[in-house]
Protein backbone atom coordinates (compact mmCIF):
# COMPACT_ATOMS: atom_id res chain seq x y z
CA UNK A 1 0.00 0.00 0.00
CA UNK A 2 1.17 3.54 -0.82
CA UNK A 3 -0.48 6.58 0.78
CA UNK A 4 0.24 10.16 -0.25
CA UNK A 5 -1.78 12.99 1.26
CA UNK A 6 -1.32 16.60 0.23
CA UNK A 7 2.18 16.01 -1.10
CA UNK A 8 2.15 15.97 -4.91
CA UNK A 9 1.42 19.66 -5.39
CA UNK A 10 4.61 20.47 -3.44
CA UNK A 11 7.17 18.39 -5.36
CA UNK A 12 8.84 19.93 -8.39
CA UNK A 13 9.33 16.66 -10.29
CA UNK A 14 5.94 15.01 -9.76
CA UNK A 15 6.67 12.44 -12.49
CA UNK A 16 9.64 11.03 -10.59
CA UNK A 17 7.61 10.82 -7.38
CA UNK A 18 4.58 9.17 -9.03
CA UNK A 19 6.79 6.78 -10.98
CA UNK A 20 8.58 5.75 -7.77
CA UNK A 21 5.27 5.28 -5.96
CA UNK A 22 4.06 3.03 -8.75
CA UNK A 23 7.28 1.02 -8.87
CA UNK A 24 7.53 0.31 -5.12
CA UNK A 25 3.92 -0.83 -4.93
CA UNK A 26 3.56 -4.59 -5.27
CA UNK A 27 1.33 -5.92 -8.05
CA UNK A 28 -2.23 -6.03 -6.80
CA UNK A 29 -1.44 -3.33 -4.21
CA UNK A 30 -3.41 -0.13 -3.68
CA UNK A 31 -2.37 3.50 -3.89
CA UNK A 32 -4.29 6.28 -2.13
CA UNK A 33 -3.63 9.91 -3.05
CA UNK A 34 -5.14 13.24 -2.07
CA UNK A 35 -3.92 16.46 -3.64
CA UNK A 36 -5.14 19.93 -4.53
CA UNK A 37 -6.91 21.20 -7.67
CA UNK A 38 -7.22 24.60 -9.34
CA UNK A 39 -9.09 26.99 -7.13
CA UNK A 40 -7.12 25.99 -4.04
CA UNK A 41 -4.96 28.96 -3.02
CA UNK A 42 -1.20 29.04 -3.32
CA UNK A 43 0.33 27.56 -0.17
CA UNK A 44 4.08 27.42 -0.56
CA UNK A 45 5.48 25.67 2.48
CA UNK A 46 8.07 26.13 1.07
CA UNK A 47 6.86 25.48 -2.51
CA UNK A 48 3.58 24.90 -4.32
CA UNK A 49 4.05 23.79 -7.92
CA UNK A 50 1.02 21.92 -9.28
CA UNK A 51 -2.75 21.50 -9.39
CA UNK A 52 -4.34 18.17 -10.32
CA UNK A 53 -7.76 17.63 -11.84
CA UNK A 54 -9.77 14.42 -12.14
CA UNK A 55 -8.81 14.18 -15.81
CA UNK A 56 -5.12 14.42 -14.89
CA UNK A 57 -5.42 11.51 -12.47
CA UNK A 58 -7.15 9.41 -15.14
CA UNK A 59 -4.16 9.99 -17.45
CA UNK A 60 -1.50 9.58 -14.75
CA UNK A 61 -3.03 6.31 -13.54
CA UNK A 62 -4.17 4.91 -16.88
CA UNK A 63 -1.83 1.96 -16.24
CA UNK A 64 -3.68 1.16 -12.99
CA UNK A 65 -7.25 0.07 -12.24
CA UNK A 66 -8.94 3.17 -10.82
CA UNK A 67 -11.21 2.00 -7.99
CA UNK A 68 -12.37 5.42 -6.80
CA UNK A 69 -11.77 8.90 -8.16
CA UNK A 70 -13.60 11.93 -6.83
CA UNK A 71 -13.38 15.59 -5.98
CA UNK A 72 -12.80 16.73 -2.44
CA UNK A 73 -16.26 17.96 -1.34
CA UNK A 74 -14.90 20.54 1.13
CA UNK A 75 -12.21 22.31 -0.94
CA UNK A 76 -10.70 22.09 -4.45
CA UNK A 77 -8.86 18.79 -4.58
CA UNK A 78 -8.97 15.17 -5.72
CA UNK A 79 -8.89 11.73 -4.14
CA UNK A 80 -7.86 8.58 -5.99
CA UNK A 81 -7.73 4.95 -4.97
CA UNK A 82 -6.16 2.72 -7.60
CA UNK A 83 -4.90 -0.84 -7.81
CA UNK A 84 -1.71 -1.89 -9.58
CA UNK A 85 -2.58 -4.69 -12.03
CA UNK A 86 -0.77 -8.02 -12.00
CA UNK A 87 0.37 -7.38 -15.60
CA UNK A 88 1.44 -3.77 -14.92
CA UNK A 89 3.48 -1.97 -17.56
CA UNK A 90 4.50 1.64 -16.80
CA UNK A 91 3.14 4.40 -18.99
CA UNK A 92 5.04 7.43 -20.25
CA UNK A 93 4.25 10.39 -17.99
CA UNK A 94 6.35 12.99 -19.84
CA UNK A 95 3.53 14.04 -22.18
CA UNK A 96 1.04 14.80 -19.40
CA UNK A 97 0.54 18.53 -18.81
CA UNK A 98 -0.48 19.81 -15.38
CA UNK A 99 -1.50 23.27 -14.23
CA UNK A 100 1.61 25.05 -12.94
CA UNK A 101 1.13 27.43 -10.00
CA UNK A 102 4.39 29.11 -11.00
CA UNK A 103 3.56 29.80 -14.64
CA UNK A 104 -0.26 29.85 -14.23
CA UNK A 105 -0.86 27.56 -17.22
CA UNK A 106 -0.73 23.88 -18.11
CA UNK A 107 2.79 22.70 -18.90
CA UNK A 108 4.62 19.44 -19.50
CA UNK A 109 8.02 20.70 -18.29
CA UNK A 110 8.92 21.14 -14.64
CA UNK A 111 9.06 24.89 -14.05
CA UNK A 112 11.99 26.66 -12.48
CA UNK A 113 11.44 28.92 -9.48
CA UNK A 114 13.26 31.66 -11.40
CA UNK A 115 10.43 31.58 -13.96
CA UNK A 116 7.96 32.55 -11.23
CA UNK A 117 6.38 36.00 -11.67
CA UNK A 118 7.82 38.64 -9.36
CA UNK A 119 4.56 38.96 -7.41
CA UNK A 120 4.63 35.21 -6.62
CA UNK A 121 8.28 35.43 -5.59
CA UNK A 122 7.40 38.29 -3.26
CA UNK A 123 4.54 36.26 -1.75
CA UNK A 124 6.84 33.27 -1.28
CA UNK A 125 9.51 35.40 0.37
CA UNK A 126 6.93 37.10 2.61
CA UNK A 127 5.44 33.76 3.69
CA UNK A 128 8.93 32.47 4.58
CA UNK A 129 9.68 35.63 6.58
CA UNK A 130 6.36 35.33 8.42
CA UNK A 131 7.02 31.68 9.25
CA UNK A 132 10.49 32.57 10.49
CA UNK A 133 9.13 35.38 12.66
CA UNK A 134 6.37 33.15 14.08
CA UNK A 135 8.94 30.54 15.05
CA UNK A 136 11.12 33.19 16.75
CA UNK A 137 8.11 34.53 18.69
CA UNK A 138 7.07 31.04 19.73
CA UNK A 139 10.60 30.20 20.91
CA UNK A 140 10.76 33.41 22.95
CA UNK A 141 7.36 32.64 24.55
CA UNK A 142 8.49 29.16 25.50
CA UNK A 143 11.57 30.42 27.35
Amino acid sequence: MVISTELLEHVRDWRLVVDNMKRVLKRGGYIYITTRSRGFPYHGYPYDFWRYELEDMVKIFSDFKIVCLKRDPSMPGVFIKARKPEDWRPIKLSDIALYSMILRKRVTKCPNINDMPTSKKAMLYLSLVIRYMKSKILISLLR
